[in-house]
């Protein structure tokens, strides 16, 4: 099954911004209600709008989603007492935290919340010496993160690893890399989950839909089993699930089946 981490609640969009900081729980509850009625799995929650106000912003949305839904939650911030202040306050089986790297203080910082609320984690192919360009400077560093996953006792089925999307318009040759990034994964750590961010694929371009439907089909391919994507996007549940049934991810097409006899596609 794939893991849909549903984009929406992130206060780096304009309209969500202002309406949690008018707190408006009524909006905040609609658009979570209309995520998971479409399909999500989780429902991401980035509070990162200005980080004075971060920290409550982080509580009070919490406390209004999790309200709004029983799916798990994915908490989504750079900053270890946001986490742990979003976990505080509703940590279900499945729960993701969002994200690490490889960068040491980063995984300092957040793997004892892993360990402490047994959590999954998001790990992005960064460390400290910077973004991979390379398909191969991205093998190292997945191989670091399984590495050190496995040295601290957390099981690689908790780790989704994300081979990092960049976006097409300036960096043509990293789509298929990226690509590469979760073969890798898929190859070497099957244990493993795989993770994107996939709407980073066509920043800068008119009509990003098309980009990221397409991409989304090549990853799918690959084996990729999660996507950070707004599931009430044209098309994009559509694509996932015609893609799993050509690709033989989805038994007698009954997802896909499923699905449309819902009217969710």
């Amino acid at each position: 099954m794939m893991t849909i981490i549903a984009e929406r609640i992130n206060m780096t969009r304009k309209s969500i911004r202002e309406k949690v900081w008018e707190r408006d729980a009524a909006f905040i509850t609609a658009e979570v209600q209309k995520q998971e009625a479409l399909g999500a799995t989780h429902i991401d929650i980035n509070a990162g709008a200005d980080p004075a106000k971060e920290l409550d912003d982080m509580r009070w949305l919490t406390e209004v989603v999790s309200a709004a839904t029983q799916l798990p939650l994915s908490f989504d911030s750079a900053r270890a007492e946001v986490l742990r202040a979003g976990l505080a306050l509703c940590n279900r089986p499945g729960t993701i935290i969002n994200s690490t790297t490889a960068e040491r203080a980063r995984l300092a910082d957040t793997l004892p919340l892993v360990k402490e609320f047994n959590t999954n984690i998001i790990a992005l192919t960064m460390d400290d010496s910077g973004m991979p360009e390379t398909l191969e400077g991205r093998q190292k560093i997945i191989d670091d993160i399984c590495a050190h996953m496995t040295a601290e006792n957390i099981a690689l089925d908790r780790v989704y690893i994300d081979p990092l999307v960049r976006p097409v318009s300036t960096n043509p040759e990293q789509a298929m890399m990226t690509v590469g990034g979760v073969r890798y994964v898929k190859t070497h750590y099957p244990a493993a989950h795989t993770m994107v961010g996939l709407s980073n694929v066509s920043y800068g371009l008119p009509n990003r839909i098309h980009v990221n439907r397409a991409f989304f089909a090549l990853l799918l391919e690959a084996g990729l089993d999660g996507a950070i994507i707004d599931p009430t996007a044209d098309g994009m549940m559509g694509i996932m699930l015609a893609t799993r049934a050509l690709t033989g991810q989805d038994e007698y097409c009954m997802e896909y089946i499923t699905a449309a006899r819902a009217e969710k596609i």
